[in-house]
This record gives C-alpha cells, structure tokens and sequence, in this order.
C-alpha cells in the first residue's frame, strides 16, 4: 500500500502549503503586515482597478483545481486506483487548470479593452512561454486522462478472466 501512503501524504502536503500561499496572498492583498515582516502582493497584470480582481479569480481557479486534485489523492488513498473516481477527479483537476491557464492569458487582454485604450491607442497582447506550457501541459493532462480510462478498461478485463 505504498501508493496510498504517498497519495495521503501528498494531499496533505498539497494543502498545507497552499494554506500557507493563501494566507501569505491574503496578508499582502489586504497590505497588513506580520510583525517586522511587510508581504508585498504584485501581479504582473495591466495595472488598473481590476488587475488585483483578476488576480484574486485566478487563485480562486487554482484552489478549486487543486480541491479536485486533493479528491483523487482521497481515491488513490482509499486505494481506488483506476475508478472512475479517480479518473473523474483527474480529469475535473486537468479541466480548471485550462480554465485558470486560458484566464490568465485571456484577462488581461478583456481588462485592456474594457478600460480602454491608452495614451497611445494600443492595446496590448503579452503571451509568454509560461503560459503556453501551462496550456500545452494541461492538454496533456488530458491525455494522462484518457490513458487511465484505457488501464481501466484493461484492469476490468483481467478481473474477469481471474
């Protein structure tokens, strides 16, 4: 039962560092201060009235991924290793990580045309590598899903025969 000892342990460790993120985002966002400490929240957005909105959408589409996530580290835990639990969560994980991946890109652009434009009259597009790995990966996750439906399917096979 080595595998749902490292799922239990990762979804633990999953969550208690992304407690901590949360909390430090949290802390800069609202501009307190711990103690001697001073947490600065920057977002790399368009600066406006809505880029820290966005940015705080984003985090939000990032605790419901990793929420699913933490769902199929619960499966694999509970020693579900190819369900249909396990690959639902899998896939709903691979899903809000487009979902987050494509707001990141898509945002500042919606931001740019709903203020309007500059001094300049451009609008402007920033896509980074990051993002379209982000992107990339994710599609891939997918593809990872797909793979698991598939070993289902075999593991299903096998236990017939036995």
């Amino acid at each position: 039962m080595a595998i749902a000892t490292t799922a239990k342990r990762l979804r633990w460790a999953v969550w208690v560092v992304w407690g901590a993120i949360l909390i430090v985002y949290a802390v800069g966002r609202l501009g307190l201060t711990l103690g001697p400490v001073q947490v600065v929240s920057r977002t790399e957005l368009a600066a406006g009235p809505g880029a820290a909105w966005v940015a705080d959408v984003l985090v939000v589409l990032l605790t419901v991924a990793l929420y699913q996530l933490s769902r199929m580290l619960r499966a694999i835990a509970a020693g579900d290793l190819f369900s249909a639990r396990v690959i639902g969560a899998f896939r709903a994980f691979a899903l809000w990580l487009l979902i987050l991946s494509l707001v990141s890109i898509l945002a500042p652009v919606i931001a740019s045309l709903i203020a309007g434009p500059g001094a300049g009259h451009r609008y402007e597009f920033r896509l980074q590598l990051r993002d379209l790995l982000t992107v990339g990966i994710t599609l891939i996750l997918f593809l990872v899903a797909r793979l698991l439906e598939r070993a289902r399917t075999i593991d299903e096979e096998v236990r017939e025969f036995v």
